[in-house]
C-alpha cells in the first residue's frame, strides 16, 4: 500500500513487465533493452486501479521507453478536482518510480479542459496541448521567500 499526503491507496496494474519490476524505470528499461528484438523505442500498454479506502478509479497508460507516461483513458467517481486524489497520486506514484510527470492525451484533455487543466497549472500533469493552448507555465519564487530570510 502505497500513501499521499496521508491519503492511502493502492495501485494495480495489467501488464506483467510493471508488475514484475514494482514499476521502476530503471529495471523494466533494462529488461526492455535485454529482450527487444526491435531497438530500443518501446511501449508498454498497461490498465491500471487507484484503490482508495472509500473509491476507486481506471486508467489506461501508456508507459513509453523515453520516462514518457500518457494518460489514454481514465474513469473516476470524483470529478471534483478539489477532492480527486487519483490524478496526483498517480502522479506521485510514477515520478518516484523514475518516469516523467505523466501527461493527459489530448482527447482527455479536450472532453474535460477545466479539470485536467488545474492538474497542468498545479504541474501535477505536464502537457504538450496545454502548454501550446495556454503558454508555459512560469512560477514565481519569489511569492514564496520570506523577508526575512534576505
Amino acid at each position: 500500500m502505497d500513501s499521499f499526503e496521508g491519503q492511502q491507496f493502492v495501485l494495480n496494474f495489467s501488464d506483467l513487465t510493471i508488475l514484475e519490476f514494482d514499476g521502476e524505470y530503471e529495471e523494466i528499461k533494462k529488461s526492455m533493452e535485454e529482450e527487444s528484438y526491435v531497438g530500443c523505442e518501446w511501449m508498454l500498454r498497461s490498465d491500471a486501479t487507484v484503490d482508495f479506502p472509500t473509491n476507486s478509479c481506471f486508467f489506461t497508460l501508456h508507459f513509453y521507453h523515453n520516462k514518457d507516461v500518457y494518460i489514454v483513458d481514465y474513469q473516476s467517481s470524483v470529478s471534483d478536482v478539489f477532492y480527486n486524489s487519483d490524478i496526483p497520486c498517480l502522479s506521485m506514484w510514477v515520478q518516484y518510480k523514475g518516469w516523467s510527470c505523466p501527461k493527459p492525451h489530448p482527447d482527455l484533455i479536450r472532453e474535460e479542459m477545466g479539470f485536467w487543466k488545474h492538474f497542468w497549472e498545479t504541474r501535477i500533469v505536464d502537457s504538450d496541448y496545454l502548454d501550446k493552448r495556454y503558454g508555459e507555465r512560469i512560477i514565481d519564487f519569489s511569492d514564496y521567500i520570506d523577508e526575512d530570510e534576505e
